[in-house]
């Protein structure tokens, strides 16, 4: 009955999400790590596997498809902010020293891993 009850609670729980390797605080510049994020526009954004917070926006993350690479990933996301609902397309790259590379509309912005 034990092993029952074991087995039952196991295919109730949901399997664990994977955690992406960019999920985590972000800042294009290291002493920006200090500041709390969204409350200035010098602080780190957050990146989940489900969703991305900045300042005065948001999004959740809809799609977010790995490169053959392995260190790249297609994200669509679906945004709000400013009082404005838009979709966003962005090239995620992660570099070997915990360097992100953000591709959005032609540009570029790296940012460093807060710690």
């Amino acid at each position: 009955m034990k092993r029952l009850c074991i087995a039952l609670a196991c295919l109730a729980t949901p399997a664990a999400a994977e955690i992406p390797p960019w999920a985590g605080f972000w800042a294009a510049d290291p002493a920006w790590c200090a500041n709390t994020q969204g409350e200035v526009p010098e602080a780190p954004i957050y990146l989940a596997d489900t969703e991305f917070a900045g300042y005065e926006n948001g999004c959740d993350i809809v799609v977010a498809e790995p490169h053959p690479s392995g260190s790249a990933w297609s994200v669509t996301m679906s945004c709000m902010g400013e009082g404005e609902s838009y979709e966003r397309d962005v090239l995620l790259m992660l570099s070997a020293d915990d360097h992100l590379f953000w591709w959005d509309e032609g540009y570029m912005v790296e940012r460093v891993r807060c710690r």
